[in-house]
């Protein structure tokens, strides 16, 4: 194997896919990229068996081959050879050593055999949808915050993909609040439902970096992948059902608040600088021209009101101040309508107008 390549470019796609290299595995292989060299590209692949990606470069190639490098060292060394032109990654030896010639300078670096490196399959075609780079990265901030991260309910460590009737419906939950949006789609081969881990959404949205084009997903064999900007990235899929989410949603209410997003939101934070040290509980005193926010500790207390309007009865609850606090800056509306039913049934938040996304999050008892 013998290749030369920008340096730029190189660090680039080492960065892309070093996400995918294992932190924790007794399998030398997944803690390494596999470099692949075949006509003028240079492929790079890492997997830690749950998430994959794959990106390729353009390389002037000499010899055609591939290897295994220990992904962490190459993905530092190559951070340091961004303002190299030219990268010459050579093999040809019989050391099993990877050189990497760069200036008038050389470093050998241990390799690995590419053998037992496992494939990635980029030929599923069984169910797919398109849809908007920026109304995918707009669903999964909307909602992706809300998956779980404990482990003894893995299946909440992802996020619902719900696709119906031309319809994206994106819905992540912990046991303490649920998060939901909607997004039209281009297509969609059919209707599916997929059970996708946060990390990997993250992950895809971090390779999304043009909001007008269009990204497909395709899903087959309980794997997810996309193909974007000459990267694929593929993702196992959680196995389980999903929590019946429509039942927990109430449908009818006492009270409907509408506020500023803005201003509850900036209420609410400051209200957490106090209630740290008091696992982060404020009430909420919703009256018919305001809420008034409330948080006390040993530092100090906060008592403050935000404009509103009411409609229906007059209402006392307490939350975590930070499960508010994160529905409201996923929301990113001007004002939002908060449903209430009473000081121990969850609230809702909904935009002012539409159905875009939706917010339960259950309260906290308090004695009076």
């Amino acid at each position: 194997m013998k290749t030369v390549v920008n340096g730029t470019d190189l660090s680039s796609a080492v960065a892309k896919v070093s996400k995918a290299i294992s932190n924790r595995t007794t399998n030398p292989v997944l803690e390494c990229i596999k470099l692949s060299v075949k006509g003028d590209l240079l492929t790079l692949t890492a997997t830690d068996m749950e998430i994959a990606i794959e990106t390729s470069i353009r390389a002037e190639t000499f010899m055609e081959g591939e290897t295994l490098v220990l992904g962490k060292l190459f993905s530092e060394f190559v951070k340091k050879l961004e303002e190299e032109d030219q990268v010459e990654l050579n093999m040809t030896g019989d050391d099993g050593r990877l050189k990497i010639v760069y200036s008038s300078s050389e470093v050998y670096l241990s390799c690995l055999s590419a053998d037992e490196f496992p494939s990635i399959n980029k030929e599923m075609r069984e169910k797919a949808f398109s849809i908007l780079q920026k109304d995918f990265k707009d669903v999964i901030g909307k909602t992706v915050f809300c998956c779980s991260q404990d482990e003894s309910r893995p299946i909440l460590k992802g996020a619902l993909l719900n696709v119906k009737d031309n319809v994206l419906t994106c819905v992540a939950l912990d046991g303490f609040r649920l998060a939901l949006a909607k997004k039209n789609l281009r297509n969609s081969s059919s209707d599916f439902k997929v059970i996708v881990p946060a990390r990997a959404l993250n992950e895809i949205t971090r390779l999304l970096d043009r909001d007008e084009e269009e990204i497909t997903f395709i899903s087959e064999d309980n794997v997810l992948l996309i193909e974007v900007d000459g990267t694929t990235f593929t993702t196992r899929l959680l196995e389980g059902e999903f929590i019946n989410y429509n039942q927990i949603i109430p449908t009818e209410f006492l009270s409907t608040v509408r506020v500023s997003r803005q201003a509850f939101l900036n209420s609410l934070e400051r209200a957490t600088v106090v209630a740290k040290e008091m696992k982060n509980i404020i009430k909420l005193d919703v009256k018919e021209n305001y809420i008034n926010v409330q948080a006390s500790s040993e530092s100090g207390n906060v008592n403050e009101n935000v404009l509103s309007s009411l409609e229906g009865k007059d209402i006392s609850i307490a939350f975590n101040a930070k499960f508010l606090s994160d529905a409201l800056k996923g929301a990113g509306d001007e004002f939002v309508n908060i449903y209430l039913n009473g000081s121990i049934s969850p609230c809702v938040i909904k935009p002012y107008s539409g159905e875009e996304y939706l917010y339960l999050i259950l309260p906290i008892r308090i004695a009076a």
